[in-house]
């Protein structure tokens, strides 16, 4: 993830609102519970799913 977006993503989890980015958070946070319930999901790719669509969301790329 790049310095940038993780940055935002600790100004959304300590200031809630206070980021450009927060629709991104909340998209990717929806899309990422969506495919924790499936019953494909496995466990350890949930936080890396969430850390791709939020990246995907805030820079319009997904690297790796």
């Amino acid at each position: 993830m790049e310095e940038k977006v993780s940055q935002e993503l600790v100004k959304i989890i300590k200031n809630g609102d206070e980021s450009e980015y927060i629709d991104a958070f909340e998209r990717a946070f929806e899309l990422t519970k969506a495919y924790a319930n499936s019953a494909n999901a496995q466990a350890a790719a949930i936080p890396v799913v969430f850390e791709k669509l939020f990246e995907l969301f805030t820079t319009g790329v997904s690297q790796g």
